[in-house]
């Protein structure tokens, strides 16, 4: 073994203290590693811990330092928290939002290229938010296949999701949980989704139906494709609508999952089109409920939705979600 090897191995057991394993110890039991496999283990370590413990193993050694880098640049998921005062990015906590812009900054910089980004935001206020994802629009290291949003706040709605949504249309195969304005500003006709999840807190508790309903008109008129769509809202939205009908027609829709807490107002049509949309195959309506319940409301829309959309008759289910 050489003795850059030897080095390598008693700093990291000084780091990484065992309870099997001295730094002094001689004898037929003892392991000693060469350089292949120290690159290995740093590798796996490097990318199984916070980014502030892995960016640590680097002044280890030049083994490690190797290792390390190498280790980020097979990295391909950017995870973002924004928290009131507080930032984690790639489950590495910091107080100051600029340093929490250099570190999503060093994630891209050193990636070869970030396929998956979550992002999860619980402040009030969008500057930092808005900061990181102001570096991830201009990162020339980001060609994402599933980008997933989740927020704390109704209300807020962050147009740079849509910047973002627009640059990665030719490789994104799934955006889940995004606000509904968020899609029909970003949604373009290069999108063809495996799963497209979006919900209508970004408009508030109470949004207008007519900015819903207008957002939708856009997402249709976008020539975006999903196969699997999820709704979630208050009240989900009435199948027999004309709008309705034809934004799952036009966009190639299969499966369907409304999550609402009370059933939608469906507007009584007694010549409204039955079994108008064929391609749905599946549809699911999940009831939001505080606990179990014997009986779900929803059951009381079910014909509305075996009438509309009669593919998906044998595959209708009514579920309910609690916390």
């Amino acid at each position: 073994m050489s003795t850059s090897t030897i080095v390598a191995q008693t700093d990291l057991s000084k780091q990484l203290p065992s309870c099997s394993y001295s730094t002094t110890k001689s004898g037929p039991n003892r392991y000693d590693l060469d350089v292949d496999s120290w690159t290995t283990i740093f590798e796996t370590v490097a990318s199984s811990v916070p980014l502030k413990k892995a960016l640590e193993f680097k002044t280890l050694h030049s083994v490690a330092y190797r290792a390390v880098t190498r280790a980020f640049k097979n990295v391909t998921k950017l995870k973002i928290e924004i928290f009131k005062g507080t930032c984690c990015i790639q489950d590495s906590w910091t107080k100051n939002r600029q340093t929490a812009v250099e570190m999503a900054r060093y994630v891209m910089e050193n990636s070869k290229i970030v396929r998956v980004l979550e992002i999860y935001f619980d402040d009030p206020c969008l500057d930092v938010v808005n900061e990181v994802l102001d570096e991830i629009v201009k990162s020339n290291h980001i060609r994402l296949e599933s980008l997933r949003v989740k927020r704390r706040h109704a209300g807020q709605s962050l147009p740079k999701i849509a910047e973002i949504i627009r640059a990665n249309a030719k490789t994104l195969k799934e955006i889940t949980r995004i606000g509904v304005s968020e899609a029909a500003l970003g949604f373009c006709d290069e999108l063809d989704l495996e799963i497209f999840g979006c919900m209508s807190f970004d408009l508030g508790f109470q949004p207008n139906p007519q900015q819903i309903s207008l957002n939708f008109c856009r997402i249709m008129e976008s020539g975006a494709k999903f196969k699997k769509f999820s709704y979630t809202s208050f009240d989900g939205f009435d199948p027999t609508n004309d709008q309705i009908q034809m934004l799952l027609e036009k966009c190639a829709v299969e499966n369907l999952k409304l999550t609402m807490m009370n059933p939608p107002k469906i507007t009584p049509k007694p010549s409204f089109m039955i079994g108008k949309v064929r391609n749905v195959k599946k549809i699911e309506l999940v009831e939001i409920v505080a606990e179990p319940m014997r009986f779900n409301k929803l059951i009381s829309i079910r014909h509305f939705f075996e009438k509309c959309f009669p593919n998906a008759q044998n595959h209708l289910s009514l579920l309910q979600q609690w916390n």
